[in-house]
This record gives structure tokens, sequence and C-alpha cells, in this order.
């Protein structure tokens, strides 16, 4: 009798297990991945090799404004930033409280943008972004239990969000390739902007006058502070810089005057527009956040306060760091495509390429009737080592590592080429429709056809060591000679 009571504990055990294992995989992959930015819970909880020495939380401002290819590249700071769209202080009080129970960094940067509003009047898409992508703890309670007060949420709410309903309700219908397979890895929380909107300095820049926070707010600091304390583990607080107004500004000289009295240092950029050097006219996405220029400033600046007060090691090189190395060379990766958008005209942007081509894959091909207008393209194509008698047959080539290392001529060829994570696939076929003749062309990497015109040039650049598509653009030659860019061709 025994012995079968503990052969049927050992079979509820296991299925017990069994479960839990598999529940934790479905909403591994069911779970809610847009957090609005930052480099989000499922890479914080899956994070390979070592853990960063600095965690940013926060709301936009805080993804927006720290560039962690500067960091990294220029200071070798190993940072992470776990933030939010318009996060509110009590999910940033919670991110650090998650943080602290599963990390021990060497210090905790909070953004308090929302310091300086109202209350804390979170709305579904806060709870969302916020809290379904944290992992079941006693951590997540209190936040599902704090936000269900805050809310006046009823108890079936607040179960439905610890249980993660919301997940398993609804989220099947929306599943992507994103889901199963993260991209990105190596995301750290910056993905930047080269866009640039001028305003004039904000006149509340000198204001010094403080406004009373909302004691929900104060409650919120206090308690971050003294959950960093407790584990010994510094705190910064900051304020990113923007167009913000006079009230906001009297609330961050408040959040100012709170971490001087709880000897928390507070970065607020709003008062330091010049000792950072940020130009209204050239460092600014939106009235709201700054560009890559702008947070190259900023980051900067916050780098050797770091550094001064906090002596970071230099991690660049060491083993158990490579996703930050992968995290620098995708942002590069993204200055090699604006530099190539803001070429004048094909021939621009063709003699651009071996200056930026190498530990890339370039796939170049003329397709259709790319000699329509003479030889428009001979003379670009001619310094990449292509000579007039293939660039009359047409076809495509494949340059690795600046290195030419395929070349399929005319306008019948297929061609399948292994590269790391996948396979290039290059077919073309020339068709007769009584006296017109027409090609077709794919140019596929993992799947994805990034074929721009049929009649002209077309350009693949693609980054296999991380999986990047760093540009894919194409000149159709009937329409001139301006590239038009994947993703921007409707």
């Amino acid at each position: 009798m025994k012995k079968e009571m503990r052969q049927n504990l050992i079979k509820a055990l296991l299925f017990v297990l069994l479960v839990y294992f598999m529940g934790s995989r479905l909403l591994e992959i069911f779970g809610y991945k847009d957090m609005g930015g930052g480099g989000g819970w499922y890479r914080f909880y899956r994070e390979e090799g070592n853990d960063a020495d600095v965690y940013i939380v926060g709301s936009s401002h805080a993804h927006c404004t720290i560039d962690h290819g500067v960091l990294w590249e220029e200071y070798g700071i190993a940072g992470f930033t776990l933030s939010a769209g318009s996060q509110k202080l009590d999910a940033s009080y919670h991110f650090v409280q998650e943080i602290l129970r599963l990390k021990h960094p060497k210090v905790i940067i909070v953004e308090v943008l929302n310091a300086a509003g109202d209350g804390l009047d979170n709305k579904d898409e806060d709870v969302y972004r916020n809290s379904l992508g944290m992992k079941w703890s006693g951590n997540l309670w209190k936040y599902v239990c704090h936000l269900a007060e805050n809310m006046e949420k009823d108890r079936v709410w607040r179960n439905g969000i610890f249980a993660k309903i919301p997940i398993i309700h609804s989220r099947y219908a929306e599943l992507t390739e994103e889901d199963f397979r993260d991209s990105m890895p190596y995301m750290r929380g910056y993905r930047g902007s080269f866009m640039i909107e001028r305003f004039d300095r904000p006149p509340a820049e000198n204001n010094r006058e403080a406004m009373a926070l909302h004691p929900d707010k104060i409650e919120m600091l206090e308690g971050m502070v003294d959950a960093a304390r407790a584990e010994g583990v510094p705190l910064v607080f900051f304020a990113a810089p923007y167009y913000l107004s006079e009230e906001e500004q009297m609330k961050f000289n408040a959040v100012e005057e709170f971490a001087r009295e709880n000897d928390v240092p507070f970065l607020n950029f709003n008062h330091m527009y010049d000792e950072v050097g940020l130009d209204f006219a050239v460092d600014f996405r939106d009235v709201s956040h700054v560009n890559n220029s702008g947070a190259g400033k900023v980051t900067r600046y916050m780098a050797e306060f770091l550094e001064e007060s906090y002596g970071l090691p230099d991690r660049r090189g060491e083993e158990g760091y490579e996703l930050w190395d992968k995290n620098a060379r995708y942002l590069y990766n993204k200055e090699i495509a604006h530099d190539l958008k803001i070429s004048e005209d094909v021939n621009e942007y063709l003699r651009k390429l071996p200056e930026l081509w190498e530990g890339k894959t370039v796939i170049l091909s003329l397709t259709g009737n790319y000699g329509a207008l003479g030889d428009v393209y001979l003379g670009s194509l001619e310094e990449l080592g292509i000579v007039r008698e293939e660039y009359e047959s047409g076809g495509t080539w494949v340059f690795r590592n600046g290195i030419m290392t395929e070349h399929l001529s005319g306008k019948n060829y297929a061609q399948c080429i292994p590269i790391q994570n996948g396979e290039i696939h290059l077919n073309s076929s020339f068709h007769q429709e009584g006296q017109e003749y027409t090609e077709e062309v794919s140019l596929l990497v993992n799947g994805q056809d990034y074929q721009m015109v049929e009649n002209g040039v077309n350009v693949i650049i693609y980054d296999e060591t991380i999986s990047q598509l760093v540009d894919a653009a194409g000149d159709d030659v009937y329409l001139g000679l301006e590239m038009i860019h994947w993703g921007e061709e409707e």
C-alpha cells in the first residue's frame, strides 16, 4: 500500500513538473514582449554570459537617451535598459525590486520623468507593457495588487493579471516569428534615431523653484532608495533633456531636494544644456526626446560620472560580454544605413560600398532593362571590380567582406548560398510573351525577398554575424537615379 502511494505521489509530482515546464515554455512564447522600448523582460531574464553592471529603468526617456553603443565602445560599461513607454514611478519601483531580486549590479539608474506629472494614474497599456512580461514572484504579486488598488479593479481582474490571462486569452492570434525566435538577443535597450527637429531652448531651463511632489511619488522614490540601500547597490536619479514646462522643471527641482536629503545623486540634464553641450538645433528628434547626437552627449557625461563615482570596470574583451559587442555592431550598422540613405543618388550610394562592406555580405543585382538609359551605373560598378563585359551581361554579384565571391551572369540562374544562420537564394528566369521579354528575379535572404526594383540596380547589405539587414535599396532606371529603401518603398 505504501509503495503504491509513493508511486502515485511520484507520478503526481512528475505531472506537476511537466505542467509547470510546459506552461513556462508556453508563456515564454505567448508572453507580451512589446514594452514600448528598452531591452525587455525577456532578454533581462535570459541574459547570456555575465550580467550588466548598470541597469537603467524608466520611461521612453530612459531608452531614448542612454546609448549603449557609446557606453560600451567608448567606456566598456556593460549596461542594460529595462524600461517601458510612459512608465510610471510605481512601475520603476517594482522594476528596481525585480533587478535587486535577481541581480547585484554595481549601479541602478532611475529616469524620473513621471515624477514631474500628477498622481499615479495607470492605464491598461501600462499594465500590459510593465507587468505581463515579468516572471511570477512575490514582487509581481505585490505589483499587481498595487495596480488593482490604483486602478480600482476587483479581485477577479487582479487574479487574472497575475495569472497572465490577457496573454492566454488573446495572444495566440497575434503570434509572429519573433515570439518563437528572438532575432535581436543582443539588444541592450537603445535603438536611436537620426531625425532632427529644431527648437528654441525652453525658458524653464533656469527655473530653480520647487513644487511639491505628489505623496504617491515620494513614496515610490523612498521605496527605491530603501530597497537599493538594503542590498548595498548605489542608486542614481536622472531627468533626460527635453522641451519641458515650468511646472515640470519645478517638480524636478523637488526631486533634486529629495535626492539631496537621501544622499542620492541626481542629474537633471534640463539644468545642464551648456555643460553637456546640447544644441536644440541638432540634438533632438522631437519635443520630448534626444536623437543620436543628443544621446551621445548625455551618455558620455553619464559614463564619465559613473566612472568617476563608482569605478566601473571596463568589460571590453572580457569573456561573457559578447552580446554587448553585437549590440554595438547593430548600432554601428544603423549608422552605415543612415549614411547610405542620405546619398544624393545611386552612384554616390554605390561608391560608398567599399568604405563600409568589411564584415558584410553585399548582393548587387542588375535586373530587367537596367541599361535603358545607357551606362549610368557602369563607372560606379567598375570601382567595385565589375568590368564592362560583366556589366553588359548583367546578373547578380555577391561580395563577402569586400571580396567578390559569386557572379551569376545573365538572366537565367538559380543559386543557393549558405550563410551564418541561414541561406541566400538568388533566382532569375527569362520569359517571352509575344514580342515582350520579361525577367523574374528573387533575391532572398532567409526567405525574405529584398528585390526593390524590376528595372535597374538592387543592393542588399547584410551582416551575417548578427543576422541584421543593414539596407536593401534599388534604383528604378526609368524613374531617375534616386534610391528607394526597404521599408519606405510604398
